[in-house]
């Protein structure tokens, strides 16, 4: 996960977007503390490879929101990706 500031964000968007296109979530603090996160939305991108970019979270149960929302958009996906997830 990358971090970045709000400034950072606002200086630098593309950027971030770009990373995001490319799998990565951005982490985005303000004051040193987390107010959002930038992640890849998997309707880019074939099941499989959404699948594996967000198996990990899975066991971040501190961010329990974070973990649910991308869980969501998983299960959104076609049914041989969801028997991949499966195993």
């Amino acid at each position: 996960m990358i971090e970045a500031t709000a400034s950072d964000m606002a200086r630098a968007f593309h950027e971030f977007l770009d990373k995001a296109q490319h799998g990565e979530t951005v982490l985005i603090r303000k004051y040193g503390k987390g107010v959002a996160r930038l992640v890849p939305d998997t309707d880019f991108m074939d099941g499989k490879r959404a699948a594996s970019l967000f198996r990990s979270y899975k066991a971040l149960e501190a961010d329990k929101r974070a973990t649910d929302a991308i869980e969501a958009q998983i299960r959104r996906l076609d049914p041989e990706t969801e028997d991949a997830l499966a195993h």
